[in-house]
């Protein structure tokens, strides 16, 4: 079979492997990056890996004692609470925590209004709780058999699609499918197995994972097209990525415009960041659940007690610049729901949390049509209760206004200034709020600016403390790029130095839902800037301060001399590279060395491809990073070092090794610095007179001991006095 024409400016590429290597992921990435200079390619990116959650298996119910325990079972219902007559409801405790059971007796149990598109391992239709409300095609159940009938590009897709095989019957091979399935939208009070969040809902079956549980972006993206092509309302999606796909991001924004978008958080105790993760970790965010325009769902307890993903800030905060957030909190752990085959099983993941919140929504979607997608999600985010979403409250529950300060953006061109982007003596500092609407609607949102207490207000002047920026809508952003609040900043700050100010937002002239105070930190740099390409000379001074406050790059025959005596200060991350015919002349002396120092953290050092030689000398460097590019002393790096001294640096491994080019290595002297793994230097003609102390670092170091290149090792050592240098 062939695959069905859809997302046609979508091309997936293979890369020919029959020429005698198999090829690596940095081909791919090659690939990629050679595709992507193509003036008509918009983007292009591998085709990552997606996988359902990794699930724990619990008590399993064949069809056969499910059987039995239907023979056994009344069919009544028992109202306010509604409690159903299916035998295993008393296992279903994540209805009863989430107050589904409430909405049931007194709203609705399910209209069949709704479609729930299950993107997953595929759907047992046939299972005796789910047949009733599986979805059906009709244009294609009463039209020709291998005809297109309703024209989507499928043909016969009656229960939906699998883009797996590539034919209309998306079984699943799995089990996570079924089960998925089962929670949103398993019939209820049928006197069968289990009661879905829904008990009259549509399910759309679309396997785009093998049964492995693998996926790919494309394949997913194609799922979600036809979902939001052929009438989801619901998108449930129990699967995610460490990795972002634009293509699928792309299918996900659009079928935002016509469909609920929900998905797991993942189930490796891992929080979203960014940043560090509370237990210390490392943080990633988990897609597409990330996205902040998909509800996100975590399980409880969160770590270290609890296995999910979680939000470390909640869900109403977040420090990524695009909103990354996990919203809503729902049972996943011990649930029971349909397995292929007719029977019943107990899965934990975030998987199960997922379905459960896309049934409930089928529910708050057909009781209130005419809230937006944005009210609705501050409806479940404000009324959750502790620790899991509350359906009952939310549908309920009038909605006030609850305003943020996410963060604010700085600009210095008002009144001619130079709109370097950095903030100096004397400027006037424009500061643009980002503003955020947790819940309902309101007009005339203010901000205001004011110190932070304890902050010494000589260093600045508010001249704009207070800005309207317009009305805003349920869950969303607002910034206002004309009205600003302003800051002047004092002449003669000194460099580096930090003001702190905090930001407050609210509605009306009589401050009403008066969000809490941000604090914004404007850090003033008092400093001649180094920046850019030059590709002429640059003489510095020694008589003045200079910051290089962003990657410095020389190209071409360009010459950069330091004098002996001068400072440099270096930005986080900052690399200063030589290409070309160009060089360095950094040549201080005994008395006046030149020094080159991190300004707060730690900068990557100094690079040289050039084929001239460039020199340092009497320089002392401090604060490199773990990957610098002080990393090596080689013939890839064309720098002549003698008498120069290393600290305070931190690093995975520093190597010396096949001088040349006229680069060589002369009395270094290196302290107080931490490697993670070997100090290393090979050869007879590396780093001679040169010596190490206080070296934190768990390997020995291998070190020349002549000139005729004979190697010895030398445990870590302590000297008070490096050569005379110091």
């Amino acid at each position: 079979p062939t695959t069905p024409l859809t997302m046609k400016n979508i091309f997936v590429l293979s890369i020919d492997q029959t020429q005698g290597q198999t090829q690596g992921q940095g081909d791919v990435l090659t690939v990629i990056n050679q595709i992507k200079d193509h003036p008509q390619v918009v983007y292009a990116e591998p085709n990552y890996n997606f996988h359902i959650d990794d699930f724990k298996l619990g008590e399993v119910i064949t069809k056969e004692e499910a059987e039995i325990m239907a023979s056994n079972t009344s069919s009544s219902a028992i109202l306010n609470p509604l409690t159903p007559d299916d035998p295993l409801f008393g296992q279903q405790s994540n209805i009863t925590a989430t107050n589904i059971d409430d909405v049931w007796g007194d709203y609705t149990t399910g209209d069949g209004s709704q479609v729930i598109a299950v993107l997953d391992t595929g759907v047992d239709y046939t299972h005796p709780d789910l047949e009733a409300n599986i979805w059906i095609n009709q244009a294609e159940l009463n039209g020709v058999p291998d005809f297109d009938d309703d024209g989507n590009g499928f043909i016969d897709d009656i229960r939906g699609w699998d883009f797996i095989n590539i034919d209309n019957a998306p079984l699943d091979d799995n089990m996570h499918g079924t089960h998925v399935a089962g929670i949103a939208g398993a019939v209820g009070n049928n006197s069968i197995g289990i009661a879905g969040a829904a008990w009259n809902v549509k399910l759309m079956p679309i396997k785009v994972f093998q049964s492995t549980g693998v996926g790919n972006s494309t394949t997913i993206a194609e799922g979600v097209e036809y979902a939001s092509n052929n009438g989801a309302t619901i998108l449930n999606m129990s699967f995610g990525s460490y990795a972002e796909s634009a293509t699928l991001r792309l299918a996900l924004e659009n079928a935002y415009a016509t469909a609920i978008l929900v998905a797991a958080a993942g189930n490796n105790g891992i929080c979203i960041g960014p940043g560090i993760c509370p237990d210390m970790s490392n943080s990633a965010p988990m897609f597409p659940g990330a996205y902040n325009y998909i509800l996100g769902i975590e399980d409880h307890p969160k770590p270290v007690s609890g296995y999910t993903n979680y939000d470390q800030d909640g869900p109403i905060f977040t420090r990524y610049a695009n909103l990354l957030n996990y919203e809503l909190t729902a049972p996943g752990t011990g649930i029971m729901s349909t397995i292929p085959g007719g029977g019943y099983a107990a899965l934990t993941g975030t998987s199960m949390s997922t379905p459960l919140v896309a049934g409930a929504l089928a529910l708050y979607a057909q009781e209130k049509p005419d809230d937006s997608k944005e009210l609705m999600f501050g409806n479940l985010i404000n009324t959750a209760g502790t620790p899991y979403v509350d359906f009952l409250a939310a549908i309920e529950d009038v909605p006030t206004p609850s305003l943020a300060v996410l963060s604010a953006a700085t600009r210095d061109t008002i009144n001619g200034q130079n709109g370097n982007e950095f903030i100096e003596p004397g400027e006037t500092i424009e500061i643009l709020p980002l503003i955020k609407n947790y819940w309902g609607p309101t007009e005339d949102v203010r901000v205001g600016i004011a110190f932070a207490p304890f902050e010494d207000q000589t260093k600045a002047t508010i001249v704009q403390d207070e800005i309207q920026i317009g009305s805003i809508t349920a869950y969303a952003t607002l910034q206002d790029l004309n009205e600003t609040l302003k800051v002047q900043i004092a002449p003669g700050v000194a460099n580096n130095v930090d003001i702190r100010f905090m930001l407050t937002a609210w509605s009306g002239p009589n401050q009403e839902y008066m969000s809490e105070p941000v604090e914004l930190v404007l850090n003033v740099k008092n400093a001649v800037l180094l920046f850019g390409i030059y590709s002429t000379d640059l003489t510095l001074s020694s008589e003045t301060e200079y910051l290089v406050s962003g990657n410095l790059i020389f190209s071409e025959d360009a010459t950069l001399t330091i004098p002996p005596g001068t400072i440099l200060r270096m930005s986080d991350d900052v690399i200063v590279s030589f290409l070309d015919n160009s060089k360095m002349i950094c040549v201080g002396s005994a008395n006046e060395k030149i020094k080159f120092f991190s300004e707060n953290d730690r900068w990557q050092g100094i690079s040289s491809s050039s084929t001239t030689t460039s020199i340092v000398k009497f320089t002392e460097i401090s604060g490199l990073g773990f990957y610098s590019n002080f990393q090596r002393f080689d013939d890839n790096f064309n720098i002549a070092y003698e008498d120069v001294l290393l600290s305070d640096i931190t690093k995975y491994m520093l190597m010396a090794n096949g001088l040349g080019m006229g680069g060589g290595a002369n009395r270094i002297n290196i302290y107080n610095s931490s490697l993670g793994m070997t100090l290393r230097l090979d050869g007879d003609e590396n780093l001679y007179n040169s010596n190490i102390a206080r070296i934190s670092g768990s390997n020995l170091f291998r070190v020349p001991f002549s000139a005729d290149g004979t190697n010895g090792y030398f445990s870590l050592n302590i000297i008070p006095q490096i050569n005379q240098y110091i």
